[in-house]
């Protein structure tokens, strides 16, 4: 059991017993003022006889007065316990409240009266406009009034008769303060707390910038707000120590944004300035014009860290991807081939029987790099880096083309043929003569003989198409892809497309047996017939019509590869209904005998 202070602290080695009065001491003589002394020897006659009758009744009047007292503050004491068994002792407070003399009941009425708003109202939490008034349930707090008066009740009642003396002495001198405990559920007022949390808190916002259809669009940013719940339970936890009602500010905390305005003005500028108009691409006598709608599709903004370590900045920026993209689509729009000059073989030398011309190319990476530049310094209209090409086969190069020889050779005759055949033939042969076929890249008839029109030098007459006989411009040119097929074969290179005519026609096969024809068409869903260089120089072919003789000529001139070509036998079979199926077998080998590969050569011919 704690005491108020020091002070009230019983020892039981306390003196509570007055030392005697200097005035009763028998060993001091007392003198009275103004009478004479006796004579010695009466003197010391009267102190004889008086002095030992004195000294025995001086002797026993402190012990009889230290009893008396004992005895009157046991009876009282006694007397006090007695008198208040069924109340708290006098000089006892709760928590510095007198309730000495009190009834549990009387006290708990005066308590509750003491203490009654703040147990209506403990705490009221302010955040600027904002307030909240919890309950003391509400908070998990708990005054324990019970306890106290109960601890009261009981101070000094029910000892024993000595502890009951010093207890009560010790509470008669200096006063019993009974503690009023308060309880608090942490927990329970940190739930409190996070519920108001969820009306406090507002998460911060960034600054936001977008680009859509060519239209920028910003929001600003905005900052947020945290309440500090463990800094406020600290506040709550001193506040309630006063058990008197008490305003509590909430504490909170800024939440700043990681991007603010001013990290997106800059992009935000750059922005107006890339948007502002339209481009207008050119490249010689040709524009383009990308309109702002098509320039912000190329916008990317990205977060980096601010400079002075704020935050993150907006970067605006332009994907070179689809940039590039974009700008190798002008490529393919832009792109003119350069066309090789028609060559002649002649034993003096290569001629040039018409000359080439020089082509076209866009520099796709200078043009992106130039575009990434320019359209971010507010360049409105960009020239694009176009290169000449020119043809690889010039005066000057005719030489190292490799072109030295006859590499093979193709016949065909169109002997008996209608006018319109023989005037499709010519203009077919004119259009093969003279053409180059560059290492490494396929030959393909179709491009080669272009339009087959009038301009070209065709006329209309019959021809199979789709398995019937129609009339169509360039009726006969199959006799001139027949014979370049031939040519082709016989040099052993790879043929990547060859077609059969649906029908059986015989005066192919005067030079070649049945199976070595080849069939075109240039119209829609058409085919073609294609072969690739692969000798490792350049391929000149050489194209006659000799229309005495009735004989077409194609000659391919080059260096001859260490190849040896082969075919084999046709074998025809007759599957019935009148079809006729042919195979013919290809084989390509080195001056060595190996191999390099073999093909087939299928055809199925229906009856006429």
């Amino acid at each position: 059991m704690s005491l108020k202070n020091p002070e009230l602290q019983i020892s039981e080695q306390e003196d509570m017993i007055g030392k005697p009065h200097p005035d009763y001491n028998p060993l001091i003589r007392r003198r009275t003022p103004g009478r004479s002394r006796r004579p010695y020897w009466n003197i010391m006659h009267w102190r004889s006889v008086q002095s030992s009758q004195l000294y025995l009744a001086l002797l026993r009047t402190p012990v009889i007065l230290m009893l008396a007292v004992c005895l009157s503050v046991v009876a009282s004491l006694l007397l006090i316990n007695r008198t208040y068994q069924n109340r708290i002792l006098p000089n006892v407070t709760i928590r510095g409240m007198d309730v000495g003399q009190l009834s549990p009941t009387e006290a708990r009425a005066i308590l509750a009266r003491h203490h009654a708003d703040f147990m209506a109202q403990p705490v009221t939490f302010v955040l600027g406009e904002q307030t909240w008034t919890p309950t003391l349930e509400q908070l998990g707090i708990m005054l324990d009034v019970d306890d106290a008066i109960s601890r009261a009740a009981v101070t000094g009642h029910g000892l024993d008769p000595l502890t009951g003396i010093r207890i009560g002495w010790a509470i008669w001198r200096g006063g019993f303060e009974v503690p009023l405990h308060m309880r608090v559920d942490q927990r329970q007022l940190q739930e409190y707390l996070l519920d108001v949390a969820h009306t406090v808190d507002t998460p911060p916002h960034d600054a936001a910038l977008l680009v859509s259809e060519g239209r920028i669009y910003y929001a600003t940013s905005e900052t947020g707000r945290q309440l500090l719940v463990d800094d406020t339970i600290q506040d709550v936890m001193a506040a309630i120590q006063t058990l008197q009602p008490q305003t509590v500010p909430l504490r909170t905390r800024l939440l700043h944004p990681v991007v603010n305005d001013m990290h997106i003005a800059a992009a935000e500028q750059q922005l107006q300035q890339l948007l502002q108009s339209p481009v207008t691409l050119t490249a010689g006598e040709r524009t383009w014009t990308w309109e702002p709608e098509k320039i912000g599709s190329l916008v990317r903004l990205s977060l980096v860290p601010d400079p002075d370590g704020s935050g993150e900045q907006v970067l605006a920026s332009l994907d070179e991807r689809q940039l590039k993209r974009w700008v190798e689509q002008l490529a393919r729009e832009i792109y003119v081939a350069p066309v090789e000059p028609r060559l002649r073989f002649a034993t003096s030398g290569l001629q040039i029987i018409r000359e080439g011309s020089n082509g076209v190319r866009l520099d796709v990476d200078q043009a992106v790099e130039q575009l990434l530049v320019g359209l971010w310094h507010d360049e409105r209209t960009l020239a694009l880096p176009v290169q000449v090409i020119q043809p690889q086969a010039r005066p000057e190069t005719l030489a190292s083309l490799g072109i030295v020889e006859l590499v093979s050779q193709g016949k065909s005759s169109f002997l008996n043929s209608e006018p319109y055949r023989i005037t499709n033939i010519v203009a077919g042969a004119q259009r093969m003569d003279g053409v180059l076929i560059a290492p490494g890249s396929e030959f393909s008839f179709n491009r080669t003989i272009g339009a087959i029109n009038a301009t070209n030098g065709f006329t209309r007459g019959y021809a199979i198409v789709n398995g019937r006989t129609q009339l169509e411009w360039g009726g006969g040119v199959c006799q001139v892809s027949t014979t370049v097929f031939r040519a082709a074969f016989w040099s052993g290179v790879p043929i990547t497309e060859r077609n059969q005519h649906t029908f059986r026609i015989t005066w192919y096969e005067k030079f070649e047996p049945i199976g070595m024809d080849a069939a075109i068409f240039t119209g829609p869903g058409g085919y073609d017939m294609r072969f690739v260089n692969d000798t490792g120089h350049w391929l000149l072919m050489e194209a006659y019509a000799d229309t005495t003789n009735e004989v077409l000529t194609i000659n391919l001139y080059g260096t001859r590869p260490d190849r040896e070509v082969m075919r084999s036998a046709p074998q025809v079979t007759y599957p019935g209904g009148g079809y006729t199926n042919v195979n013919i077998g290809r084989t390509v080998r080195r001056s060595d005998g190996t191999v390099i590969y073999q093909d087939n050569f299928f055809s199925r011919f229906q009856p006429w």
